[in-house]
């Protein structure tokens, strides 16, 4: 089967980002006749040079995840370098079934996952761009009216800061952040490209179900994309549920009659459902001269297993469909 996958700024960037977050002296959070705090998220002070694994508990614990910074050292703390990498933040919350999804660089989007109920992971910067300080610290809170968040952060429970100071580490430090979602929930506003990717990165080490809901998810949210019937129908696959694959994939077909993974998925998904001559049908249409190696391996493996069953072997082809081009 083919599966539906895939350190510093540069010193210029940082420093006109770092100016352009003292740009305005208005205030930046549009005021709001409510603030936001999501009192219930738990609350980890950090040890010494850990707000990696201590942010990430209290990101898990939100989510529902029972999860202490001591058992998240050995995923997400580099003693070497005294900090957490942004790519093992990423990944971690995967082995506790849960995504991880980058939202958009804007002090919108946080106020936005705010509104949804969701506390946000940022990474800050309290040193300069050639000099950094940086530290991990979660927003839990927003209040227009007096521009200003609230987080956990350090060893401090309730953190108040200014929008403008919280945005000048923000900027700092390349305004990255994240979300922690469950199998199946969106993010607010969801950029259908950086969900697909999280998602597929989700599907390699969930169970089979959790990945199942991370694609249906996607192909509601956007019907017209071929990648993400590819994605849900793998993982139906996996959990065994042929038919509702063979349908994912037709479906990945009719939108994309080209996609080369729906094609070789589908045939491998009908072979298995005892369709052989469907499978025959579907494989032959692939030209596979122009294809990268990995994918050229694939489909050539598929089409060996296919010639190897009888060519009346199967189920009748009228049970098998075919209304996939």
């Amino acid at each position: 089967m083919i599966a539906p996958r895939q350190a510093a700024s540069v010193l210029l960037a940082a420093c006109v980002l770092l100016l352009g977050g003292c740009a305005t002296r208005g205030p930046l959070l549009e005021p709001s006749s409510r603030a936001v705090e999501l009192d219930a998220t738990p609350f980890f002070p950090q040890a010494r040079y850990e707000c990696g694994p201590a942010a990430l508990a209290t990101m898990l614990g939100a989510s529902r995840v029972a999860v202490t910074p001591e058992e998240l050292e050995k995923r997400v703390y580099l003693p070497g370098r005294r900090g957490s990498l942004q790519i093992e933040m990423q990944a971690a919350p995967r082995a506790y079934a849960r995504l991880s999804y980058r939202i958009a660089p804007e002090l919108a989007a946080i106020v936005a996952e705010l509104d949804a109920g969701r506390p946000v992971l940022v990474l800050h910067n309290y040193g300069l761009p050639f000099w950094p300080r940086w530290h991990y610290a979660v927003v839990v809170g927003h209040d227009g009216n007096k521009d200003r968040l609230i987080l956990r952060s350090g060893k401090t429970r309730r953190q108040v800061l200014s929008a403008r100071n919280f945005m000048r580490a923000w900027d700092n430090g390349g305004r990255w952040a994240l979300v922690v979602l469950q199998p199946g929930e969106l993010p607010t506003a969801p950029d259908k490209r950086r969900y697909l990717e999280s998602a597929a990165a989700f599907e390699g080490v969930a169970s089979a179900q959790d990945a199942w809901r991370s694609f249906d998810a996607a192909a509601r949210q956007w019907p017209e994309d071929p990648v993400a019937w590819i994605g849900r129908g793998t993982a139906s696959y996996r959990s065994g549920a042929l038919p509702r694959a063979i349908e994912d994939y037709r479906a990945a077909l009719r939108l994309d009659a080209t996609q080369v993974a729906a094609r070789n998925n589908l045939a491998v998904a009908l072979l298995e459902a005892g369709c052989v001559a469907e499978a025959r049908r579907q494989i032959e249409q692939i030209d596979t001269t122009a294809l990268a190696e990995r994918m050229r391996t694939e489909v050539l493996d598929t089409r060996r297993q296919i010639e190897s069953r009888p060519a009346d072997a199967g189920t009748p082809a009228a049970a098998c469909g075919g209304a996939t081009q």
